[in-house]
């Protein structure tokens, strides 16, 4: 029977979409990162069985045996098809708040895209030379963004411009590369999420400021003046409705610029959905920066803007100092756009130099 006709031995690995599902079943409408991870897992697995027999795996190969990469390389498959399954799982056991742990931390995808690397990384490294040549085009215009100062990057160029036999070492050389790229764009990934994390604590402490400044407009009457007794609704003391309507007013200044920034937003996927929480913190910044800003309206820290002489100056105001929180949030900006990019910047290239899984071994 030809090699092409052999049959994949089922015993020694399942092929992912034979994997029996979870407790509960994946979810309906799985999100985009599994979408990727599945098809991924299904193009790694027929990598793995295209490449060479196993029988001709016995032989150490540089102090490595290639069977043995062959296992691992199964191994990390298997456990990228569990977890995402388990991100879809709707079972018993994965509560809220497990869920929102494994959400928190990006367990379930940083694990299933580790899993995914490492696999290639073996696959690669049981190639043939001649395969390995073909495949460095694809490797090298993934790396050299992420890597451009790597030493390894050096010796795959080397390797590639030398000729049979003295290229055997390059399938080693390309899968050391490529990890050194992956270590990297995994990094990215921490950084993301972690940057992700940060906002939402940043929103949440926002939220309790704001509520304790409504609490407090609403239990002592001027106690937040946001008015003039006269340009209140009620032509009374700024009372905590007053309150309440400037800071949804200023939420309205801060969605805004978002119509406009969301229509020159790339179409870059990020598993964190990292554009939508750098633009839902910008709601209660604008809150914030409308009730400061009616706050200090006609004081010394504002003169030039006089006091509000009805409810309409008031919606005026509110409004623009809602728009102005684009000035406090234009670093978060900056950084979510860096995180987006889809190759790191000079500044950022230089910080992932330090990555301990991306240095060569000694």
């Amino acid at each position: 029977m030809s090699e092409a006709s052999r049959k994949p031995d089922h015993d020694d690995h399942e092929n992912p979409g034979d994997q029996p599902h979870l407790p509960g079943g994946p979810a309906q409408r799985p999100n985009t990162w599994q979408h990727r991870a599945k098809v991924r897992l299904c193009v790694l697995w027929h990598e793995l069985d295209s490449v060479c027999r196993e029988a001709d795996e016995t032989n150490c190969v540089g102090g490595v045996r290639a069977s043995e990469q062959r296992v691992g390389a199964r191994c990390l498959l298997r456990r990228a098809a569990t977890l995402i399954e388990s991100a879809g799982s709707h079972s018993k056991e994965r509560t809220f708040l497990r869920r929102f742990m494994s959400w928190w931390h990006g367990e379930l995808y940083e694990g299933a895209l580790q899993c995914l690397h490492e696999a290639e990384v073996l696959i690669v490294s049981l190639y043939e030379p001649c395969r390995a040549r073909r495949h460095a085009n694809s490797v090298l215009a993934t790396v050299r963004p992420l890597c451009p100062t790597d030493p390894r990057l050096k010796a795959v160029d080397d390797l590639l411009a030398a000729e049979p036999p003295h290229d055997r070492e390059l399938p080693a050389a390309l899968a050391e590369l490529l990890e050194a790229g992956y270590a990297v764009e995994e990094e990215r990934a921490v950084r993301s999420r972690n940057f992700r994390n940060r906002l939402i604590r940043a929103g949440f402490i926002l939220l309790v400021v704001l509520g304790a400044v409504l609490g407090a407009a609403y239990g002592v009457s001027g106690s937040v003046p946001v008015c003039e007794k006269k340009a209140c609704l009620g032509g009374h003391a700024p009372s905590g409705e007053d309150t309440g309507l400037v800071m949804l007013l200023g939420m309205l200044g801060a969605a805004l610029p978002m119509a406009g920034r969301l229509q020159r937003m790339g179409g870059s996927w990020n598993p964190y959905s990292l554009p939508f929480w750098q633009e839902m913190i910008k709601l209660p910044i604008g809150a914030l920066t409308a009730v400061t800003g009616l706050l200090l309206v006609g004081t010394d820290w504002l003169p030039l803007l006089a006091k509000a002489a009805n409810w309409g100056d008031i919606v005026a105001y509110a409004v623009v100092f809602g728009v102005v929180q684009l000035a406090l949030t234009h670093t978060i900006d900056t950084r979510a756009e860096k995180l987006l990019a889809a190759d790191p910047d000079a500044d950022e290239a230089k910080q992932l130099e330090n990555v301990p899984s991306k240095k060569p071994a000694a």
